[in-house]
């Protein structure tokens, strides 16, 4: 969402809501002053008190008129400075010179009291009562000429803050808040006629140019999109800017899906034009989601709205740089996601999930180098289920990083207590997502992790996919890369071959392992030009002295030519498929006192 708009943003100056509070306050308080001081000056003649207390009492009083007045006398060169100019001058007017005598005219008087009282006499009856008439009559006159006007800028100025707190400051276009206000206005009085588009647009690769060229490039970038849009609006149209990169524009009226089609291509087109930025030509796409709705349809422009949105989402997910239209089969996969991601949370809540493990093997000798960590889900209706069906929803709910985070504490601490037990497990492994490489304190949480399982970095795999790793962009996944690396944890890169930068990833960091993908490994016995690809990969690390694990070795076949080739490591349902950590012992048991290979399990 965009910062929300201040006066400090706009052309009224420092005016805010506290300096228009602390206004009103000001103008209220001269007119108590000044009263406090005649109460107490009357007061001192009339009862038996120490002359020199009443003295402090009165002069504190005083002083605190005089700085007030000061304060809103010089306000119109202050806290009004580059607001309306007739408002300010309005605040001048209100310390008009009848106004500023009868002031000083009561200051005279306030000091002549202050000084009887000082010397310990009591004011003469005659100045007290020519003080109660002043304080009573002109003075308040003059106080209330200076509340009246200071109410009236005040109830202005509010009235520019509403609305300013409808618009946004960056591109002038009405935001979000203001777009709510309007199809709520549209639906109770139903001035849209019964028939409305929604078009949800977002611009592309706007997080790119962003990151690469500035925020500047960036705010170049939407105010070239709203400029583009807003000059191609017809007559009952609304555009508003409703989040950072996001506008929504309202067609009220009927339209057929063929117009909306056609205004959906220039507005794509008409944002890919280019636009100039630190002189040189920028271009920026943009991505629609469609949403209609008519009177007899019965749903609400709100959702709508929210229709418009998942459209968008199908759009975006489809390559971008087009637009789709909302269909109810998009409601039921919403639907259904909320549903599943509500799952998710009660699982992680309720310890539905659990890691299992899938051994890593020596090639030859079929010895044990390690356990891939892998997320199994117990649910309750479904079955256990494995990350395809879960990964996705997790992450768009933000909850990937709590339900890693708790794979990985059971992790270590299965770890810790197959080694309590003797059962020697060189390493256990887990996967890091992309979005995970990007979090600040990533290194700390998982040396914390480690700490507390008591188990050492150096028996714990980091493995990431490659295609994470070609981000290369992000400085912060660098860093923490570059950090995981000198803490003592061991890199893997997974699914290595599928990318586009295999060894540009292998030059720039420190990899211990790659992980061939399984479609360089299912039938490599059966097509000599993958042998020879696989081979070349394998070649390739041993070059560098990196090791080889290939996944997905299911077969015999696959095992002997994989061997051949000099693959060091294996992993695949041929080794053993992912098990619970109460499994592990029993298997450890039965394979690694032999010599032979683990059978191959089908």
């Amino acid at each position: 969402m965009p910062p929300k708009p201040s006066f400090k943003d706009s052309t009224f100056g420092c005016l805010t809501r506290e300096c228009l509070i602390q206004l009103v306050q000001d103008a209220c308080r001269l007119q108590v002053l000044s009263h406090k001081f005649a109460l107490l000056s009357v007061s001192s003649s009339t009862l038996s008190r120490d002359m020199l207390a009443s003295q402090f009492l009165a002069r504190e009083a005083l002083q605190e008129f005089l700085t007030t007045r000061s304060s809103l006398r010089n306000s119109h060169a202050t806290v009004l400075r580059g607001y309306d100019p007739v408002l300010a001058k309005m605040m001048t007017e209100a310390f008009s010179r009848e106004n500023e005598e009868i002031f000083g005219c009561f200051e005279v008087m306030a000091r002549s009291i202050c000084s009887s009282l000082s010397q310990g006499k009591a004011p003469a009856q005659a100045d007290l009562c020519e003080l109660v008439t002043l304080v009573q009559c002109q003075l308040a006159d003059a106080n209330n000429s200076v509340l009246a006007a200071v109410n009236f800028i005040v109830a202005t100025a509010r009235t520019d803050i509403e609305k300013l707190a409808h618009i946004d400051v960056l591109t002038g276009l009405p935001n979000r808040r203001a777009l709510e206000d309007e199809l709520f206005l549209k639906e109770t009085t139903g001035l849209h006629e019964g028939a409305v588009a929604i078009m949800h647009v977002d611009l592309d690769t706007f997080k790119k140019i962003n990151d690469s060229m500035g925020h500047a490039a960036g705010d170049a970038a939407l105010t070239h999109a709203a400029d583009t849009m807003a000059s191609s609006m017809g007559n009952n149209e609304f555009l508003a800017r409703v989040g950072g990169d996001e506008f929504a524009l309202v067609l009220f009226g009927p339209n057929t899906e063929e117009v909306l089609a056609q205004r959906a291509e220039q507005i794509i087109a008409s944002i890919s034009t280019p636009f100039i930025f630190g002189g040189k030509r920028n271009r920026i796409g943009a991505s629609i989601g469609i949403a209609t709705k008519v009177k007899s349809d019965g749903i609400s422009l709100a959702k709508c709205l929210n229709n418009a949105d998942l459209a968008l989402y199908q759009a975006k997910n489809e390559g971008r740089g087009t637009f789709r239209f909302f269909t109810p089969s998009l409601r039921t996969q919403s639907d259904q996601k909320d549903e599943l991601q509500s799952q998710i949370r009660e699982g992680i809540d309720t310890q539905q999930f659990e890691p299992f493990f899938q051994p890593q093997v020596e090639g030859r000798t079929g010895k044990i180098v390690g356990l891939e960590s892998l997320a199994r889900w117990h649910h309750p209706k479904r079955g256990i289920l494995v990350p395809f069906h879960f990964l996705d929803a997790a992450q768009e709910a933000g909850l990937l990083e709590k339900l890693d985070e708790y794979l990985m504490a059971r992790t270590f601490a299965a770890m810790r207590r197959w080694l309590d037990d003797g059962i020697d497990i060189p390493q256990v492994s887990i996967n890091l997502t992309g979005s995970r490489l990007l979090e600040v304190d990533l290194v700390d949480t998982m040396l914390f992790a480690a700490d507390k399982a008591n188990v050492e970095p150096s028996m714990i795999g980091i493995e990431i996919l490659e295609s994470a790793m070609i981000d290369s962009n992000s400085k912060q996944m660098l860093d923490n890369i570059t950090a995981l690396a000198d803490a003592g944890f061991k890199l893997e890169l997974d699914d290595f071959g599928t990318g586009h930068a295999s060894i540009s990833n292998l030059k720039n960091f420190k990899v211990d392992r790659i992980k061939i993908d399984r479609s360089f490994v299912k039938d490599v016995h059966l097509y000599s030009e993958l042998s020879k690809i696989t081979g070349a990969m394998i070649g390739l690390a041993h070059a560098l002295r990196i090791d080889a694990l290939a996944e997905g070795v299911e077969t015999p076949e696959e095992r002997l030519v994989l061997n051949a080739l000099g693959c060091d490591h294996f992993q695949g349902y041929g080794v053993s498929r992912p098990m619970p950590e109460s499994e592990i012992p029993r298997w450890f048991k039965r394979t690694q006192g032999k010599k032979a290979l683990p059978p191959i399990r089908m």
